[in-house]
């Protein structure tokens, strides 16, 4: 047997000076190209399943500068813990309809990442909690009416952001109140230091003229129009691909944890620019005058279509001092304008266990059933 297996070996083997046969490069090519996509198709699998590469969840906007993906589904894991889907609006909320139902009392919240709510699940998030307290309340005592509290809350929005908002998305859905839950940097990240033009994020910025008339700067947007476009290949990665959402998240931990990234995407944008953006033709700002004129024609937006504004300030446990002023500012705006205020500060730093109130930075479930507990006693 072993004779016979050496024969067919020596058989099998090329004879001396034969010329052994290449496989064409467009074969190897193609081999290499179908094994790359199984590759490819195998990760977008593993990674939709362990929901990694899903915190991608922003496209551009051209009113706003962003927005998030409608429909698109989001796992969190930078502080705390959720998956979830955004609604076909693009809303951190269950899906709605843009008519308000007869009888139906609607509650839109405004505001950036705290009121988003990432950090937990969305039925934890304190609009969920405060819809589901006002209505179950309303049923035991036999009332007809039921309650919307709409979540329009988005991670990063200033101010201005939020205004443009309310005017061009928000207002369509007739509420009824708005609540507008203002954090501490709203307000400064609604003005523009000259210096910053060229590497300022493309969104509205606003300042005050010589008379006090709030009036908006768009011109970031407008000389970066062009990264505010429809993109149809960046739409599709952006909604479908899990590597494209991991490769995005590295390259936002960079810009967060690394000082010479940063230094680069900074040398980078200012050459990507297509022509030079002019500075502001008007002074420095006030960051605290701008936000109390931003809530002024917020208020008055609200109430021309019939509607009442409540602000509700973020906890100041940490006695940041632009806050303070803010605290101060906004709640006399509110004595004089005739808008509902209310401040978190105390109730949070007077709270018995408000160590469990806070992840790190956002709210916990509790503080988020908490937030809903202070809000309800406003809601008329």
């Amino acid at each position: 047997m072993q004779t016979i297996a050496r024969t067919e070996k020596t058989q099998a083997s090329p004879k001396v000076g034969e010329v052994k046969v290449r496989k064409p490069l467009w074969r190897t090519g193609g081999e290499t190209l179908l094994a790359s996509l199984v590759a490819i198709c195998l990760l977008e699998t593993f990674f939709n399943f362990a929901g990694i590469g899903q915190q991608e969840f922003f496209e551009p906007d051209q009113d706003l500068g962003a927005r998030h993906i409608p429909s698109k589904q989001v796992t969190w894991r930078m502080e705390g813990l959720s998956r979830d889907s955004f609604n076909s609006f693009g809303m951190r909320d269950y899906e709605r309809s843009l008519a308000k139902s007869p009888g139906t009392t609607r509650i839109a919240v405004l505001g950036d990442s705290a009121a988003e709510g990432l950090q937990v699940p969305l039925e934890d998030t304190f609009p969920i909690a405060l819809q589901n307290m006002l209505n179950k309340e309303a049923k035991e005592q036999g009332a007809t009416k039921r309650f919307e509290v709409l979540n329009f809350g988005c991670a990063g929005y200033s101010s201005a952001q939020e205004v443009v908002q309310y005017e061009t998305q928000v207002a369509k859905f007739s509420p009824d109140i708005v609540v507008l839950f203002y954090n501490q940097k709203d307000a400064a990240e609604s003005v523009i230091d000259n210096s910053m033009r060229a590497i300022s994020d493309p969104k509205p910025y606003c300042y005050l003229s010589p008379a006090g008339e709030l009036k908006f700067d768009n011109a970031i947007m407008e000389a970066r129009a062009d990264e505010l476009k429809p993109d149809p290949l960046l739409s599709w990665l952006r909604r479908e691909s899990r590597l494209y959402g991991v490769i995005n998240q590295t390259l936002f931990s960079l810009s967060v944890n690394d000082k010479r990234f940063v230094k680069m995407k900074h040398w980078l944008t200012r050459q990507k620019q297509n022509r030079k953006i002019a500075p502001a033709a008007y002074p420095p700002q006030n960051p605290d005058l701008v936000g109390a004129k931003l809530i002024e024609r917020l208020n008055a937006d609200v109430t021309s279509s019939g509607g009442r504004l409540i602000v509700m300030m973020f906890p100041n446990t940490a006695g940041y001092p632009d806050l303070k002023r803010q605290q101060v500012l906004f709640s006399k705006l509110a004595q004089k304008a005739g808008f509902g205020y209310l401040d978190l500060s105390e109730p949070f730093i007077n709270h018995k266990h408000k160590q469990e109130l806070i992840i790190e930075y956002h709210f916990s479930k509790k503080g988020h059933k908490f937030l809903a507990d202070l809000l309800k006693p406003y809601i008329h």
